[in-house]
């Protein structure tokens, strides 16, 4: 019981509550860097451990609704920063503080997506040094190649940090296996960044616009996904990947590390102003 809620707080990255689809992300993670794996996983039983201790609503905890945030910071920590005890430490730290903000939001009627995981990736970027954690960005590139038999895929796959094309495919299929629906919306999202990315890159020559490519491709197919996943609109989920596209552009050119900010900016938009959300998970 407590492995399978671990795995379905992993598996709700994706907006899934599925341990089966968790246990493939995880497997995907390891065998991009073991590292990630660990950092997941740490991060998910902190912040379920938290979420029991202090008795938050237990069907919640199930669905892992207060862990993810903790699972995809600690596998962006491990990805980001080199492996230390003081990271560890910082993830541990950093799952508590999800938690407990996971449960405000709740509460206050706002959802959460993955903004507790870019508070947190922004925090350790400038608290860093006083941390004593040292960057991994010189030596590690996650971008994707524009070439279209690899780009969708790792986009879908950077979503949570896993890295080679073949193993984004791999959680995709296990998306699509599950909810095939939700999977296509998913893709489209990333075929839409591809294609104005391609367009800038070797049509308009707007290297402002393609360098942006693979962030485009994480927030466009989450995007996608989510508006899928609570069930809005058809043209909502056709331009919502496009209003994200746009805020990536834009946040680009100002210098920001944006992760998935674009993302979740795009989705409260689109999201009702008012009247409490609701999680509806994609096995309902």
């Amino acid at each position: 019981m407590v492995l399978q809620r671990q795995l379905t707080a992993i598996a709700q990255i994706y907006l899934q509550d599925s341990p089966i689809f968790g246990t493939v992300l995880l497997l995907c993670l390891y065998l991009t860097q073991p590292v990630l794996a660990l950092g997941c996983l740490v991060g998910a039983c902190v912040a379920s451990a938290t979420a029991w201790a202090l008795a938050f609503p237990d069907e919640d905890r199930r669905q892992g609704l207060y862990s993810f945030n903790a699972a995809l910071s600690g596998v962006g920590l491990c990805a980001g920063y080199q492996f230390s005890s003081a990271l560890l430490a910082w993830i541990a730290i950093i799952a508590v503080l999800t938690a407990l903000f996971s449960r405000v939001a709740q509460r206050a009627g706002v959802p959460v997506l993955t903004s507790l995981f870019v508070a947190a990736m922004w925090l350790t970027d400038a608290c860093a040094p006083l941390l004593g954690l040292r960057s991994m960005a010189q030596v590690t590139d996650t971008a994707c190649s524009l070439a279209p038999s690899s780009f969708l895929f790792c986009a879908l796959g950077q979503v949570s940090f896993v890295g080679p094309a073949a193993l984004g495919m791999l959680v995709w299929v296990a998306l699509a296996r599950r909810r095939w629906q939700l999977a296509m919306w998913m893709l489209y999202g990333a075929v839409l960044a591809w294609c104005v990315a391609s367009s800038a890159e070797w049509m308009l020559n707007w290297t402002i616009v393609s360098s942006q490519a693979t962030g485009m491709g994480i927030n466009s197919a989450l995007t996608a996904l989510a508006l899928a996943t609570f069930e809005r609109s058809r043209s909502q989920r056709l331009l919502g990947p496009a209003l994200t596209i746009l805020l990536c552009v834009a946040l680009g050119a100002a210098g920001l590390s944006y992760f998935t900010a674009p993302f979740v900016l795009a989705t409260w938009l689109l999201l009702p102003a008012c009247g409490r959300w609701r999680w509806k998970v994609s096995g309902e």
